[in-house]
């Protein structure tokens, strides 16, 4: 049984709730759960954790060179790994750090599956939430105090970024966005979620060297996925998220996948605990 390099963020420092930062420690117990015949995948587990001195934006600038070290060691060594956030603003540090291991920068792609566009700037933002942001600083756009907080040394192409499932913004990100032209798959002209994500990924493989996924919980419809920091209604159910996951499944291209916003204090039963395991196994795990 394959080993996946996963890494815990014990962090919620960009966003609104603390809750979120025990994410991956309640996902280490519930894989160490299994009994060894229910096993599909061995997770190697390393956690990092945000520094107990300095302000806010020092304390994720130096979680993210943390994790952009761990992301970056994985794509130089061409390990497939698992990120397991946190609060989205992981995102800086996750990409940053695939950006900085590729021989060519330019030639990484991304998925974003998310309810929300998180293309604000400190400028633009009505929260001031750093969650709500990774997207504008991984593309380049960031303001001067978001940009202190990135570790990369590259950015990603907007023609190698494809949004999905978005159902909840504001104006300022979408014309962020727009102006550089990404592609969004707004979550009302989904109909089918796997024929969507695999076109997605054949339309990357045709210019990338490697492709990431980013899943925040909150792209998965309330109903299934209630432990999440932001809920947005209209979502994608999350057996279609299992389903089109399972479809490329350890697909060749895909570097890393990124799982975040997960929070216990609303989950249900553990059932969004319970689903994230699922996304994991879903793509990760050997076919049964």
């Amino acid at each position: 049984m394959a080993i996946l390099q996963t890494l815990g963020v014990a962090s919620c420092l960009g966003g609104p709730m603390r809750s979120c930062g025990y994410a991956a420690e309640m996902l280490h117990d519930e894989f160490d759960r299994q009994k060894p015949e229910q096993k599909r995948l061995q997770l190697q587990w390393h956690m990092v954790y945000p520094e107990s001195h300095g302000s806010k934006e020092e304390k994720l600038f130096g979680l993210n060179q943390s994790i952009s070290r761990f992301t970056q060691y994985c794509t130089e060594q061409n390990q497939p790994f698992l990120v397991i956030g946190g609060d989205h603003s992981c995102a800086l540090g996750t990409w940053g750090g695939v950006l900085n291991g590729l021989e060519q920068p330019s030639k990484l792609g991304l998925i974003w599956l998310d309810a929300h566009m998180d293309a604000h700037t400190f400028a633009t933002s009505p929260s001031g939430n750093i969650h709500g942001m990774p997207l504008a600083a991984l593309l380049g756009r960031a303001d001067k105090k978001l940009a202190t907080m990135y570790p990369g040394s590259g950015f990603i192409k907007p023609e190698n970024l494809i949004l999905i499932g978005v159902r909840s913004y504001e104006n300022e990100e979408y014309n962020l966005l727009k102006r550089a032209a990404v592609e969004i798959v707004f979550a009302d002209r989904i109909n089918e979620l796997a024929p969507v994500l695999i076109k997605a990924i054949d339309k990357l493989s045709l210019s990338c060297q490697a492709i990431g996924i980013s899943i925040d919980l909150d792209f998965i419809d309330p109903e299934d996925a209630p432990g999440v920091e932001t809920p947005a209604q209209d979502g994608i159910k999350a057996g279609e998220l299992i389903e089109a996951l399972s479809l490329i499944n350890r697909h060749p291209k895909v570097c890393g996948l990124e799982i975040s916003e997960f929070n216990p204090e609303k989950d249900s039963k553990n059932k969004t605990l319970h689903l994230m395991k699922d996304i994991i196994e879903a793509f990760y795990g050997e076919t049964l």
